[in-house]
């Protein structure tokens, strides 16, 4: 015969065991979400920051634009052209509200401005985002090449140069020029007739 008093001291101490564990893995799961969420925050803080800090210097690049613009108009009015001096100063005045919103808005109203609008007006939102994607697109592009091709602001060469053309990597094959009316022809300035004639 069998002894049950074994039997229910190990389905007790069975049960026991899986209730400890069933406490850790609540215990490392409160944890895991704890230190998941102070690793947002920080993100969070850091993407604040940088955000803060680009919207800074933002709002003083765009102070001496803001400053040009003004004086342009002041020389517009001197040299009499008074209704273009008008649109540099309503420019000037755009320069400066959107300087002093940057100054003055935290990130945090922007963002909460940026998801209204977001709401309001859908359509607009995508529309603006789908720009400025494109425009970071090209920014990127124009980037990468001024990269590719050493930062020395030679335009990296797209096509391979005309036939029969020698030419150093990277320059473009110069065209002869035609003659001005009063030169003499020789063989400097004489124009080159088009292949196949």
């Amino acid at each position: 015969m069998r002894d049950t008093g074994d039997t229910s001291g190990q389905v007790g101490g069975t049960g026991e065991a899986k209730e400890q564990a069933k406490q850790q893995g609540q215990q490392l799961a409160s944890q895991a979400r704890q230190q998941a969420g102070e690793l947002a925050t920080r993100g969070g803080e850091q993407v604040k920051s940088q955000l803060a800090n680009q919207k800074h210097e933002a709002a003083q690049r765009l102070t001496p634009i803001q400053t040009a613009l003004r004086e342009t108009a002041q020389q517009l009015r001197k040299q009499g052209q008074g209704p273009v001096a008008e649109y540099a100063d309503k420019t000037s005045d755009g320069v400066e509200r959107v300087s002093g919103y940057l100054r003055e808005t935290d990130v945090d109203e922007m963002v909460e401005e940026a998801r209204g609008f977001a709401r309001s007006r859908p359509a607009f939102f995508l529309g603006g985002a789908l720009a400025l994607g494109f425009l970071g697109a090209r920014f990127l592009k124009s980037s990468s090449q001024e990269a590719a091709s050493g930062g020395n602001g030679q335009p990296v060469a797209a096509l391979p140069p005309a036939e029969g053309t020698p030419t150093a990597v990277g320059s473009t094959p110069t065209a002869r020029r035609t003659p001005m009316v009063d030169q003499p022809l020789d063989e400097t300035n004489r124009p080159v007739p088009p292949r196949g004639l």
